[in-house]
């Protein structure tokens, strides 16, 4: 026989099945924190370009002085030193960058998923933009604007409008920075293709210190801002 406790549900009461929990988000933290790494480590290396460009600019102002005290081994461990950050700042730019986009491409995907308002670019741009000629340099802050936007805590998960929720500044200044920093590297390689002149390598040192610089402050704004972005996603239900 049934056992009428078992069969009969107390207070006579039907048994309610409840939807299954859903999946909670989360966020690509071992992507950021090698980006992070590898920015961090970039951005050490853009500084010591700068010191760099310094030593290098004293060196050829000794060379063209009255009575010369500089040596040829000077000037080649100098050129040599110049040439090996040359290509870690282009390497560090390039895996940085990698990760960044695989923490972003992550972070896209997480704020569709916690927020069912449209963005204004696909997924697959989170890559894509960065390698629109012109495009670039506005279309990378859009991808990352909608996903701040829609990772708020108190953007509506279901029905809200992206368009509605105010903009980031630090985005708006972190994608400025990045921008110039950029544009004053170009600058900075165009001066090196002219002559070698005390002029160009004081102009070189200059642009170099200003990078430095920007550089510092570009970091720093993208590590706050992933993981700021990370933070809003973390645990967050997924609606879809």
């Amino acid at each position: 026989m049934t056992d009428p406790d078992q069969a009969t549900p107390p207070l006579g009461i039907k048994a309610v099945q409840l939807p299954p929990e859903l999946p909670h988000a989360r966020p690509a933290r071992a992507a950021r924190f090698v980006a992070s790494a590898l920015i961090l480590a970039t951005t050490a290396v853009a500084l010591l370009a700068a010191w760099q460009a310094w030593r290098s600019y004293w060196l050829v102002r000794d060379v063209f002085s009255a009575i010369p005290t500089v040596t040829d081994e000077q000037l080649k461990v100098a050129a040599d030193r110049s040439t090996l950050l040359s290509y870690a700042w282009l390497a560090g730019v390039v895996l940085s960058g990698i990760a960044f986009l695989a923490w972003l491409w992550r972070a896209r995907i997480n704020s569709a998923r916690i927020c069912d308002a449209p963005q204004r670019l696909r997924i697959r741009w989170s890559v894509l933009a960065w390698f629109v000629p012109i495009g670039n340099l506005w279309l990378p802050q859009m991808v990352l604007g909608d996903v701040w936007r829609a990772s708020r805590p108190d953007t509506p998960a279901r029905g809200g409008d992206l368009r509605k929720v105010p903009a980031s500044k630090l985005i708006a200044i972190w994608w400025a920075l990045f921008v110039v920093m950029h544009g004053v590297d170009l600058f900075a390689v165009n001066l090196l293709t002219r002559d070698s002149s005390v002029a160009t390598f004081e102009s070189v040192f200059y642009a170099n210190s200003l990078s430095g610089g920007l550089a510092v402050l570009t970091a720093l704004a993208a590590l706050v801002l992933m993981r700021r972005v990370d933070r809003w996603q973390d645990d967050r239900e997924m609606i879809r």
